[in-house]
């Protein structure tokens, strides 16, 4: 796969880093995925669980896996003890373009006729946000609105977000390449793995394709950096298909102990999403590994 890159044009060097090297002081170091036990997050004495969905790269999935995994969750709570989910959106950048959750999930859908309270707003504005619940579907809804003028959030906020947000089960969709790259010299790496070692559990979220791979590094680094703290992480590869080799997918990231999530047909993603709902019901097999019974 990289040597394919190579011969295209991508210097030896480069080649060399990617492949032969580990990506970072942090790949030798084997981090095995734990799952996380549907017992252990439905039960009434666990107390609050935050759950990042780090996405590695731009177009990686996180955003798609966290939609998914906070309904599949809420679908729990029928058979197990009673547990509040919450999705909670982390995002740094100044501007909010739209076609990420909020218009992903269908707010205005869901939302017709009543309100959607701004959780970034309030926070811009330093109340209180312990109770904010934007409830549709058995989950709280914490996301930005597109277009609103808000301030970028500093690491500060991010953290009090995280902190503050109500919920027993709270899955956060965290734009890692966001954070690592974002205008501003406050949001770089340090500041994505003080958010991440803050956490209760990782899950890092990788696609296979070369290219996004290749942009992936950064972000690995910090997740393996926040895992070697003592957080829990674990590896997702996602969109996986006939096309992927696998055996150079591992040796590049060093990472063999992961839960596959396959590629879905578009005209599954196309629906679902003109229906304001999450592939839950798609990724139901992979879900139940990531989310152990």
């Amino acid at each position: 796969m990289f040597s394919k890159l190579q011969k295209n044009g991508t210097p030896d060097s480069i080649e060399r880093r990617h492949t032969h090297e580990p990506p970072g002081e942090y790949a030798h170091k084997a981090h095995r995925h734990t799952s996380l036990s549907i017992a252990s997050l439905f039960s009434p004495s666990a107390g609050r669980i935050r759950l990042g969905f780090a996405g590695s790269a731009a177009g990686a999935g996180a955003t798609t896996l966290c939609f998914s995994a906070a309904e599949y969750l809420a679908a729990l709570t029928g058979k197990y003890a009673k547990r509040d989910v919450t999705m909670l959106e982390l995002d740094p950048r100044a501007a909010n373009p739209s076609g990420k959750p909020y218009d992903k999930i269908g707010i205005d859908k869901r939302f017709a006729g009543r309100d959607f309270i701004s959780l970034y707003k309030l926070a811009a504005e330093g109340r209180p946000l312990h109770s904010v619940n934007n409830i549709d579907g058995g989950i709280n809804w914490l996301l930005r609105v597109p277009g609103e003028a808000v301030p970028a959030p500093e690491p500060s906020i991010l953290h009090r977000l995280a902190g503050n947000a109500a919920g027993d089960i709270i899955l956060c969709d965290i734009s890692a390449t966001g954070i690592l790259y974002s205008a501003g010299p406050s949001l770089d790496r340090d500041s994505l793995l003080a958010l991440l070692a803050d956490l209760d559990h990782i899950i890092c979220v990788l696609d296979p394709l070369p290219s996004r791979l290749l942009a992936s590094v950064p972000a690995v680094e910090v997740c393996r950096a926040a895992a070697a703290s003592g957080v829990p992480i674990t590896f997702v590869f996602n969109k996986l298909n006939a096309g992927v080799n696998l055996r150079e997918v591992t040796r590049f990231t060093g990472v063999r102990d992961f839960i596959p999530f396959p590629a879905l047909p578009a005209d599954a993603v196309y629906a679902a999403e003109y229906a304001c709902r999450s592939l839950a019901p798609e990724l139901a097999e992979p879900l139940s590994r990531l989310f152990r019974d």
